[in-house]
């Protein structure tokens, strides 16, 4: 299978689409993580959510980090319908469950990868090409 790797931005300069068609490719493959794997236990889930569905919510993102509330929430509602479908973390809130699982949120991941980029382009790490 050919997996493309093409950000596609908007013709107003933001990321709207790219930003949809991103968490709906991701919500697809947690529900069907969900329907193949039966052990739901915190040592295995995770396991499969940092390898399979959040590099699909990272890919690139200090290119298309999105600004607004509703992007920000759409993509971080995707981790927390992930941990909130894991053994132990149902009645949990999603902060406690980010706690348990030893998770960061996906906005203070990509802030965090924003700054490491920075850095980078300050000290002539980052090519110029």
């Amino acid at each position: 299978a050919v997996v493309s790797t093409q950000s596609t931005g908007s013709s107003d300069g933001t990321f709207t689409l790219h930003i949809s068609q991103m968490t709906k490719k991701a919500s697809i493959l947690s529900g069907w993580v969900f329907s193949v794997f039966r052990d739901r236990s915190p040592g295995v889930m995770p396991t499969l959510y940092k390898a399979l569905i959040r590099p699909i919510l990272e890919y690139c993102c200090v290119v298309w980090s999105p600004s607004s509330v509703g992007e920000i929430q759409a993509i971080e509602n995707v981790q927390r319908c992930f941990t909130r479908r894991i053994s132990g973390m149902e009645g949990l809130d999603y902060w406690e469950r980010l706690r348990r699982l030893n998770l960061m949120s996906l906005q203070r991941r990509r802030q965090r990868y924003t700054l490491i980029h920075v850095w980078k382009i300050y000290h002539g790490l980052v090519p110029d090409s």
